[in-house]
């Protein structure tokens, strides 16, 4: 898919999904086979945890109090989806595609999206501490006053993104590719290496927290006359 030419003032901004809830049908009970389609719902209070359904399908649907915790996903493709309060602790949607897609208040903790596509996502209020977002693509996405400690970009391509308030704390950014990223505003004490922030956008206090390890990177020796 290519790339589109993107404006450093609409950094982070998504498009939000294409729903109307109040023509969505209503349901509170489904089960969720391997390729499962589910399109023009709004699921409430729904218990999914554990499930394994990979290949699946959601399109134009409102997830509220969602339990998928533990779910197997993989390959997930979600088009114009809304969360919120949903739960997807130590989910596995490895190699996910996620468009036009807003999670907000939403536990993630542990989430593997290795190898995902990610492109209009917007996260609001979520814990996304030790999120696995290995090689995966990353284009105008949102991640706003999230938990994101521990999460792994190893080899992301991250592009027109944005992380606002969020606390990003032994976060690893090794290897990744960053294209109109900003980061200000956010705890940037990151794990491995800081040079994989190549292309980033910081303020000034952020690259002094990021001196030491990046003056360490490059083999730098500060000492006082």
């Amino acid at each position: 898919m290519a790339r589109r030419r993107s404006d450093p003032s609409t950094i982070g901004a998504t498009q939000a999904p294409e729903i109307v809830l109040s023509e969505l049908e209503t349901g509170e009970s489904v089960e969720l086979g391997p390729r499962f389609e589910l399109e023009g719902l709004r699921l409430r209070a729904s218990a999914l945890g554990g499930v394994d359904a990979g290949s699946g399908r959601l399109e134009q649907v409102h997830l509220d109090e969602v339990d998928l915790g533990g779910a197997r996903l993989r390959g997930l493709r979600a088009l114009d989806v809304s969360g919120e309060r949903v739960s997807a602790v130590n989910g596995d949607w490895r190699g996910a595609q996620l468009r036009r897609v807003d999670f907000r208040k939403s536990r993630m903790t542990g989430l593997d999206l290795g190898e995902a596509r990610l492109e209009e996502v917007r996260f609001e209020g979520c814990k996304l501490d030790y999120v696995n977002l290995r090689h995966s693509v990353i284009e105008h996405v949102s991640f706003e006053d999230c938990v994101l400690r521990g999460a792994d970009f190893q080899g992301a391509s991250i592009y027109a993104a944005r992380f606002s308030g969020c606390q990003l704390g032994e976060a690893d950014f090794s290897k990744a590719e960053l294209s109109h990223v900003d980061f200000r505003g956010s705890d940037l004490a990151l794990a491995g290496s800081v040079l994989g922030l190549r292309g980033a956008i910081v303020d000034s206090l952020q690259l002094m927290e990021l001196s030491r390890n990046i003056a360490h990177e490059l083999g730098i020796v500060v000492k006082e006359a």
